[in-house]
């Protein structure tokens, strides 16, 4: 154990950890836009390059610390104000925050692989910090946690002296909670005695950049402990308040997010909370030019509240597919097919009959993200809820191709989603 200001790092490496062959990674990079660190060394070479570009003014340490945490802080003020604040100023502060953020990531001296390694674990995409630090741009995901969090932080400290947080996954900048510690830092409304924050990931360049970061912020206090460890593997010695979550991508698919909630959820306090309190993962079977394109075509950007009438009408809603939430993680059992793939069986649809054009129409999956209270990510507010099109299920359609992997149904039909948590999770869809 080492300690550095008063946080407790624990340097845990798990003893093993399924990983990809070079050749499956290489079809990886094509899938995910991504290059592991030996492909490409000019690529490295200009990432680092970026990086240190950003610190373009040469400012003292205590100047760019004032402008980090002072950025930090001001989106946050933002995001927690109850009168509607415009999006433009939205973006502007949280396009501040990011770079302040990332000239604190340069300075944390990321090696080539620690800057660029994503890979595939047993239980979801491990992203790199180069794509994770993009998160805290995530203006309405942002928004719709720290609102929650927030709002929980709050009516617990009524009723109790002190909260305990736990943030596995949390990658290099923590972005749903680093900034309400920087707020609350600055506006002396919530203290390190109130409130003590257990961070973890699996990366160890994102926990290099968390290091540096938590001391730029000058929010060591608020940290318990950092650790470095597989958060489906992390077994704490303590019980917590609260466990934010946020491993997860469009469609509720790629990343661990259930994996994770369900092996850290046994270590909540009995009155805590999960956060998000649930996300409800629904179906609807839609004409893809006007989901995704038509009706945006006069959109200043995507966002529930811009989710036009006529397409709205012309969807099919199927109903939800999966409730993740407290008491479902508590009671639900996983079960393993041959290979030790996980699965989790999620709920049963009837397809819908006589539809003229549904042969026209794909499935998309979509994720509704309820925080806490009435704090929540909608859907298109953020990239986690954009709907996900599924072009290889087929409704009243034969596809062209012959393919194994195609799901093939017609309407009177009863579907059972399934939910994969080994490898790349995501729903696979049986007859039911």
């Amino acid at each position: 154990m080492q300690k550095g200001s008063s946080i407790e790092f624990y340097q845990q490496r798990p003893q093993s950890r399924e990983t990809v062959g070079v050749e499956e990674v290489q079809q990886q990079t094509q899938q995910f836009g991504f290059a592991e660190p030996e492909m490409d060394e000019l690529l490295k070479y200009s990432l680092r390059t970026q990086l240190e570009a950003m610190l373009q003014n040469q400012l003292s340490t205590a100047e760019r610390q004032r402008q980090l945490k002072e950025s930090f802080a001001a989106a946050v003020e933002l995001v927690l104000k109850e009168t509607k604040v415009e999006h433009r100023t939205l973006v502007q502060a949280f396009q501040s925050m990011y770079g302040n953020a990332c000239q604190s990531l340069s300075l944390a001296k990321l090696t080539q692989e620690e800057l660029t390694r994503q890979y595939i674990s047993t239980s979801g995409l491990v992203m790199s910090p180069l794509n994770c630090k993009h998160t805290i741009k995530d203006v309405y995901r942002i928004k719709g946690f720290a609102c929650g969090i927030n709002k929980a932080i709050q009516h617990m400290l009524a009723n109790k002296s002190q909260v305990k947080v736990l943030y596995p996954a949390c990658g290099p900048f923590a972005p749903l909670l680093l900034p309400l510690l920087a707020h609350y830092k600055q506006s002396d409304r919530i203290s390190a005695e109130q409130l003590q924050v257990t961070l973890v990931d699996i990366h160890p360049g994102a926990i290099k950049a968390l290091n540096q970061l938590i001391a730029d912020l000058d929010i060591a206090d608020y940290i318990e402990a950092l650790v470095e460890e597989d958060a489906t593997q992390f077994s704490p010695t303590q019980t917590f308040d609260l466990l934010i979550l946020e491993a997860m991508q469009h469609g509720f698919s790629r990343e661990g997010f259930l994996s994770i909630a369900k092996h850290l959820v046994q270590y909540l306090h009995i009155q805590g909370e999960m956060i998000p309190n649930q996300v409800s993962v629904r179906a609807m079977m839609v004409i893809g030019e006007t989901e995704f394109n038509q009706q945006w075509e006069k959109a200043e950007y995507a966002h529930s509240n811009h989710c036009q009438p006529e397409a709205i009408d012309d969807r099919i809603d199927l109903g939800e597919i999966l409730n993740v939430n407290k008491a479902m993680l508590l009671r639900s059992e996983i079960f393993e097919l041959d290979g030790g793939i996980k699965m989790l069986q999620g709920n049963t649809i009837e397809l819908p009959k006589d539809v003229p054009d549904m042969a026209k129409r794909i499935l998309a999956i979509y994720s509704h993200i309820d925080t806490y209270g009435d704090a929540m990510v909608g859907q298109y507010d953020s990239g986690i809820t954009h709907p996900k099109p599924d072009m290889t299920f087929y409704v009243d359609a034969k596809p062209k191709a012959v393919e194994h992997h195609y799901f093939e149904a017609k309407g009177g039909d009863k579907v059972c989603f399934y939910y994969q948590l080994t490898g790349l999770p995501g729903f696979v869809a049986t007859h039911g």
